[in-house]
């Protein structure tokens, strides 16, 4: 998969484990968040991390994942510093078409959650960094600013 190929779209980032509840509480979320948005030409990524290889194509199996999903070996997740918080995971990303980060929610979140936040970026309601949003009783730092 040649990321390269997102350049110019709003893209939605999902750092996700196997083994984490929240993640697979999330998952079914975010395929219909994916659906939803997917003839508007948002586009979808998530980033397995601590996870083999069998683990992570068990989970997109079982959840009915249709966009892809890479297996990170530490090296993707590098490239996000200071947007994803190391022990974070779930986390969720939204891309503007520049390849700032214009939301992110650390922790799980629903379908409604990210088809708002995307619809913000889409309009311009939303300014690089301008929204996150932590699971509930959580609290997250704030958002990264700058191109990644």
């Amino acid at each position: 998969m040649d990321v390269a190929e997102f350049r110019g779209d709003v893209v939605v980032l999902n750092v996700w484990g196997s083994w984490c509840p929240p993640c697979r509480k999330e998952a079914p979320e975010l395929e219909r968040a994916y659906r939803s948005l997917r003839p508007r030409g948002v586009q979808f990524l998530g980033i397995d991390t601590r996870d083999n290889d069998a683990a992570a194509n068990a989970f997109v199996a079982r959840y009915g994942i249709t966009y892809p999903s890479l297996v990170d070996d530490g090296t993707l997740l590098l490239a996000f510093r200071g947007a994803v918080p190391a022990a974070a995971v779930p986390t969720t990303i939204v891309l503007d078409r520049a390849g700032r980060v214009a939301a992110r929610v650390v922790g799980g979140t629903d379908a409604t959650t990210v088809e708002g936040l995307v619809s913000d970026v889409l309009t311009g309601k939303s300014e690089p960094g301008a929204s996150q949003r932590g699971a509930p009783g959580s609290e997250g730092s704030p958002p990264s600013e700058g191109t990644l």
